[in-house]
C-alpha cells in the first residue's frame, strides 16, 4: 500500500533541506575562491604600483599546473615591456598552486603579466592583475607607463649592405702600353748613351 502524500512529504522534507544546505554551502565556497578578485583594490593602477615588472607575451610551455607541486611554472615569450626589466625576451614566471594561481593559460592567447621579484624568480597570480591582454587593458597600463618597449629581434636576416665604387675624376684606367712607354724611352736613351761613349773612346 502506498504511503499517504503527507507522510511521503514528511519523509522527503529532511532530504530536501540537506540538499538545499549543500547547494548553499557549495555556492558559498565557490564565491570564497580567490577572494581578492571580488575586491578591485584600485584596479590597474594599484597592480602597476605593486608589480616589479609588467610585460605582455604568449605562453610557450608550462609545468606543474594544478599538480602536486607547490608551484606551477610558465615559460613566456615576452613581446612588450611596460615596466621594470626582464633579462631576456623568454621569461619564466612561477605561480603558487592555490585558489588564486594563474591556472591553465592558453598557448594561443596573449596575456599581460604583473610580476613581483622574489629572489631570482618572477612570481605572479590572478590577485596581482595578470590576465588576458586586451586593448583596453594595454591603454590603461600605457596611461601610466608610457608606450611599451618591444622585446626580441625579428627572425628575418639583415639586409646585405650595398658596396659602391666611385671613379676618381671619372678617369678611365690607362692601357698597359701608355703605362710602359716612359720606361721604354729611358731604356732607349741609356742604350744610345752607351753607343756614343764607345765611339768617343
Amino acid at each position: 500500500m502506498l504511503p499517504s502524500v503527507p507522510r511521503l512529504l514528511s519523509r522527503l522534507l529532511p532530504a530536501l533541506v540537506l540538499a538545499c544546505a549543500g547547494v548553499v554551502l557549495t555556492q558559498g565556497s565557490a564565491h570564497a575562491v580567490c577572494g581578492c578578485l571580488q575586491d578591485d583594490g584600485g584596479g590597474v593602477q594599484s597592480d602597476l604600483r605593486a608589480a616589479d615588472a609588467v610585460f605582455s607575451g604568449v605562453l610557450v610551455d608550462s609545468s606543474g599546473v594544478r599538480g602536486k607541486s607547490d608551484f606551477a611554472t610558465y615559460e613566456i615569450k615576452a613581446d612588450t615591456l611596460f615596466k621594470g626589466d626582464v633579462p631576456t625576451s623568454t621569461v619564466e614566471v612561477r605561480s603558487k598552486n592555490n585558489d588564486c594561481s594563474l591556472g591553465d593559460l592558453k598557448a594561443d592567447k596573449r596575456y599581460v603579466f604583473f610580476v613581483t621579484e622574489q629572489g631570482s624568480e618572477f612570481r605572479a597570480d590572478r590577485c596581482g592583475g595578470t590576465t588576458t591582454r586586451t586593448a583596453g587593458l594595454v591603454s590603461d597600463v600605457e596611461a601610466s607607463t608610457g608606450e611599451g618597449t618591444p622585446l626580441g629581434r625579428s627572425n628575418e636576416p639583415d639586409e646585405p649592405v650595398a658596396v659602391e665604387f666611385t671613379k676618381v675624376a671619372d678617369a678611365e684606367p690607362e692601357s698597359l702600353t701608355r703605362t710602359a712607354a716612359p720606361g721604354a724611352a729611358l731604356v732607349l736613351v741609356g742604350l744610345l748613351g752607351l753607343l756614343v761613349l764607345r765611339r768617343v773612346r
